[in-house]
């Protein structure tokens, strides 16, 4: 006598394709529950049915690979992270820079301003001198 196989019962396929989105979702950096929601969709099941499949079935069987890809996107952020703190200091360097140049161009302008001054006093007192003549 063969055995009744039961409508809801999870296929070597279904288990695959569960395996494929969980993984693929934890190695985005999204949870297991938002992947459990997304296989839910795909394989016509509820989130609690897949969680539960992979929690009871699958995890033994994936759980090497899931903690590996679990450590690529920590390896992923520590590598942005560093190209960001080395933008923030070219950043930083960049702006220390303009701000010098900005100090050497400001004490230039005031000496420009004092010249134009002293030149535009000593216009006005030849003029007046010329005029008492």
């Amino acid at each position: 006598m063969e055995g009744k196989r039961r409508k809801d019962q999870w296929t070597p396929e279904d288990d695959e394709k569960l395996a494929e989105i969980v993984i693929t979702a934890v190695q985005n950096g999204r949870t297991q529950l938002e992947a459990f929601a997304e296989a839910a969709e795909v394989l016509g099941r509820t989130k609690q049915a897949c969680g539960f499949r992979w929690n009871k079935t699958l995890r033994q069987q994936y759980g090497q690979m899931l903690n590996s890809v679990r450590k690529r996107p920590k390896q992923l952020m520590r590598s942005h992270l560093k190209l960001a703190l080395n933008s923030f200091d070219e950043l930083t360097e960049a702006y220390n820079e303009l701000e010098l140049k900005y100090r050497e161009l400001q004490t230039e302008h005031d000496k420009v301003l004092k010249w134009l001054q002293q030149g535009a006093a000593f216009i006005e007192k030849q003029q007046q001198q010329q005029q008492q003549q």
